[in-house]
């Protein structure tokens, strides 16, 4: 690893951190003593605030509550960075779908001219085909925050039950030009995959009973999976004369 791509990963290695020691970053990076106070140095002079203190518990204590220290990228990932941006842009509607253009500009000033014009060029001859969102969905935000929240929702997805259902979102998924989720029906302890536009009504409900968390609905999936694609068949072999 070169000494400035080890550098940045000792600046995210310790964004999160208060108090570190020497042998961490030893340990971490596989480095010399030696080396480890040389990074040391250098992290000082890249905005790294901390002091050192001897002792049983002494080390280096971070004084920044957060580090906002400029991470830098070789020329490999900033493509790789710009070729992910244009491919999402193409994808489908989100939330967030305004963003990306605005993200990529404020990305595109910060590089030197030299990357940007070959930022620019790849956007030219590279062509993104990909097939956009079908259908629009309305209620994205918020199934997403329930996904990720694990709420318990009242939804009203007219695929399979026509009447509201409480639900429990796993995750969503983008397939074949349009939005899904894996659903557990809590009333029919029963797994739906539902697509996301086909949602009429959306609440946040307060639990009415015991939900089960995130793992567990992750394991209740797999076994789910597990059963419903594992059909029994039997196979009669003969022998030809």
């Amino acid at each position: 690893m070169k000494k400035s791509e080890r550098l940045n990963q000792e600046l995210i290695y310790l964004s999160d951190k208060k108090v570190f020691h020497l042998k961490e970053l030893e340990e971490a990076f596989a480095i010399s003593e030696r080396t480890a106070l040389r990074d040391i140095a250098d992290l000082e002079q890249l905005g790294l605030a901390f002091y050192s203190e001897t002792g049983r518990s002494g080390g280096y204590h971070i004084t920044n509550s957060k580090l906002l220290l400029p991470i830098r990228f070789n020329t490999a990932e900033i493509n790789a960075i710009f070729f992910a941006l244009q491919a999402i842009k193409n994808i489908s509607e989100t939330p967030y779908s305004n963003a990306y253009q605005k993200i990529q500009v404020k990305l595109l000033k910060n590089l030197p001219t030299r990357l940007q014009k070959q930022i620019n060029l790849q956007e030219e001859f590279v062509q993104y085909v990909s097939q956009p969102s079908l259908n629009k969905v309305t209620f994205f935000d918020l199934l997403l925050k329930a996904c990720i929240n694990n709420d318990l929702v009242l939804a009203e997805n007219q695929q399979f039950i026509k009447e509201k259902q409480k639900l429990q979102l796993l995750d969503l998924f983008y397939q074949a030009g349009n939005w899904f989720c894996h659903a557990y029906n809590l009333d029919l302890k029963r797994w739906f995959v539902l697509r996301l536009d086909k949602f009429k009504v959306v609440k946040q409900l307060k639990p009415d009973r015991v939900i089960m968390s995130k793992n567990e609905l992750s394991e209740s999936y797999q076994e789910y999976e597990q059963k419903h694609y594992c059909i029994p068949y039997q196979c009669l072999l003969e022998t030809v004369k």
